[in-house]
């Protein structure tokens, strides 16, 4: 990662106690993300990766893939969803969002005109079964998975904010979901996916 980009995620991190200065910073971290072209082979400053091609931009950004931190999904010039490991961002990516048939991503890309019509009915009951067992009944991320559909799976990009070290991720959403869907609506994007942490 590139001192700018390392420099404003720092700085987002080391606002997180102080509101307004967390607003600023995250308004400032999107504004160098949004002036970067999306991420390519040919393209590599870059730091909004399509998701279809995390993995090979995982190949030259080993470390900030390897970081807890947070990960932030968009779709053009809007954020979507805000999440967080204490882990590494790839493993939590790979697992939930990018690989396997089940994945988030996958599932969006494979029913997506079915996803469009009938929103989480358009699944096949056997995925809606699995994901009920598996997650306690929680239909989240299947929603998620038709909201990526309704926008345009292939439109849609991931940016890391990588941390470097564990236990801070966590305080670092809860302050930064409520902050991050307010600048949405102030900026005419769609309410971000997340809903909790939102008064």
């Amino acid at each position: 990662m590139e001192d700018s980009w390392r420099s404003a995620v720092s700085l987002l991190a080391a606002t997180s106690n102080e509101k307004q200065k967390l607003a600023k910073a995250y308004g400032d971290l999107l504004r160098d993300l949004f002036g970067r072209d999306l991420w390519s082979p040919t393209s590599a400053a870059g730091r909004m990766f399509p998701w279809r091609l995390v993995s090979e931009a995982r190949k030259n950004l080993q470390s900030d893939f390897n970081s807890p931190g947070l990960y932030l999904f968009g779709a053009g010039r809007c954020p979507l969803l805000i999440g967080k490991t204490e882990g590494s961002l790839w493993r939590r990516l790979r697992g939930r969002y990018l690989r396997g048939p089940k994945s988030q991503c996958n599932l969006a890309a494979t029913y997506a005109p079915l996803l469009i019509e009938h929103g989480v009915d358009g699944f096949p009951e056997e995925i809606r079964t699995w994901y009920r067992k598996r997650f306690g009944g929680s239909t989240v991320r299947l929603s998620h998975a038709v909201a990526f559909a309704k926008i345009g799976i292939e439109s849609i990009w991931i940016a890391l904010l990588p941390v470097g070290a564990p236990g801070i991720s966590g305080e670092l959403e809860l302050r930064l979901i409520p902050i991050a869907y307010e600048w949405n609506l102030q900026h005419g994007c769609s309410p971000l996916l997340n809903r909790q942490h939102i008064s």
